[in-house]
């Protein structure tokens, strides 16, 4: 008897904790990574009918001008949040695991955040080889992208839909 409402109060709450991007609260998607120094501020309808709010870019190492930036952002229409992306702009190799790193612990925490479940070591993996992958997390995908913009930088970007 115990067993049963243990297992019927787990699949409960297991159910409360699986997030949908999509029914997340707009000031809460904005806030999702307030703990990691990307405060993406309030909700903004824009004039071209884009929405979303978008942290300020941030230094990945505080008091280490090596170019390496991190930021958040939120996308949706109709006041619905539809997608979340981390963007790393690696613009210095002497940096660049600090970097990585740092877009890890940020996509892990967004993963559970966003989609209501942490993302596979797979994926760490990828980030920390910059080599795009697209997975089924939780209630949602999250895929890693890499571009280069310029000659001897790239950019990473993490996105959750």
């Amino acid at each position: 008897m115990l067993r049963s409402m243990l297992a019927i109060a787990s699949c409960t709450f297991a159910s409360l904790c699986l997030a949908d991007l999509q029914g997340q609260p707009l000031d809460k998607t904005c806030s999702m990574l307030n703990d990691t120094k990307l405060r993406a501020g309030q909700w903004t309808v824009y004039e071209d009918g884009r929405e979303g709010c978008l942290s300020v870019v941030r230094p990945v190492s505080e008091g280490q001008p090596d170019g390496n930036e991190i930021s958040f952002l939120a996308e949706g229409k109709g006041g619905v949040a539809t997608r979340v992306k981390l963007i790393l702009n690696v613009a210095s190799s002497s940096g660049e695991d600090a970097a990585k790193r740092e877009l890890v612990k940020a996509t892990k925490r967004l993963s559970v955040r966003a989609l209501g479940r942490s993302i596979p070591h797979a994926f760490d993996e990828a980030i920390m080889h910059g080599t795009p992958i697209k997975l089924e997390v939780g209630s949602g995908q999250a895929t890693l992208g890499r571009t280069t913009p310029s000659k001897g930088s790239y950019v990473l970007s993490v996105i959750m839909e």
